[in-house]
C-alpha cells in the first residue's frame, strides 16, 4: 500500500519545489542546521518560497536540538509540521516544550539511536509521529544510509496509532523493498533523489513518484 506521506527533504531550489508539486508529494522539508550541507538561512528559506503556492503541501521545517527561540520562528515562519533530531538521552522536558509549543499533532520527533539504545516510549506521549533515519555517529539524517527496517517494523507493530515515518537512503532503486518490508505510514526522501547534496534529480523524482503509483 502508498504510504499515507511522502515527504522530499532537504529543499534548496525553487525549481525543485514545483518538480516535486508536479509529481505529487504530499510533504516538503526545508532543513535548519549548520552543519548540513542543505541548510538554509531563514532569509534564503523566505526567498525560496517566495511565489510558490503550498495549499496542497505541507512545509515541514527540519531541525536538530533548535532551542524555543528557533521553534516560534519557525511558527511564525508559517511551518505545518516540525521534524526535530535529537540524540539518545536528550532531555525530556525539552520535547515536552516542542510539544506543547507546537502541538503535539505537527511534531515530528526523530531520535537518532543506535543499535544498542532503546526506544524511549516517552517519545509517543509527545508527538503523533516518529522519524526514524539510519544511524550514523556524526550526522542526523541524508546520508544516503539505509535504517534498520525490521526494528522499524517492529515498533510500527508494537506501536499501533502512531504516524511512522522511514527515511535513510530511500530512492528509486531502494524503495520498493523498503516498503514492502517495513511498511511504512510515510517516507522521508532526500539524498536518494540527488545528483549532488540540495539539488534534486528530476529524473529520480518522476521514477520514485511512477514507482509509487504502479506498485501501490
Amino acid at each position: 500500500m502508498r504510504p499515507k506521506i511522502v515527504k522530499v527533504c532537504g529543499i534548496t531550489r525553487s525549481e525543485d519545489i514545483r518538480i516535486c508539486q508536479d509529481a505529487g508529494t504530499d510533504a516538503l522539508g526545508f532543513i535548519f542546521h549548520p552543519a548540513s550541507p542543505r541548510n538554509l538561512s531563514m532569509e534564503q528559506y523566505e526567498r525560496l518560497i517566495a511565489e510558490i503556492n503550498f495549499e496542497s503541501t505541507c512545509k515541514v521545517a527540519v531541525a536538530v536540538t533548535p532551542d524555543m527561540s528557533r521553534v516560534r520562528e519557525f511558527i511564525e515562519a508559517g511551518f505545518d509540521k516540525f521534524q526535530f533530531h535529537f540524540p539518545s538521552g536528550f532531555s525530556l522536558d525539552k520535547i515536552a516544550e516542542w510539544s506543547t509549543l507546537v502541538g503535539r499533532a505537527n511534531l515530528w520527533l526523530a531520535p537518532r539511536l543506535s543499535k544498542v539504545d532503546e526506544f524511549c516510549l516517552e517519545y509517543l506521549t509527545f508527538a503523533k509521529s516518529i522519524l526514524m533515519d539510519a544511524y550514523t555517529i556524526d550526522a542526523y539524517g541524508g546520508t544516503g544510509k539505509q535504517a534498520d527496517w525490521e526494528r522499524f517494523k517492529r515498533l510500527r507493530v508494537d506501536h499501533p496509532g502512531y504516524q511512522w515515518i522511514l527515511a535513510g537512503g530511500l530512492g528509486p532503486d531502494t524503495l520498493n523493498e523498503a516498503v514492502r518490508q517495513a511498511e511504512p505510514d510515510g517516507i522521508d526522501l532526500n539524498s536518494g533523489l540527488e545528483s549532488s547534496p540540495g539539488i534534486k534529480d528530476a529524473d529520480k523524482i518522476k521514477a520514485v513518484f511512477n514507482l509509487l503509483s504502479e506498485k501501490f
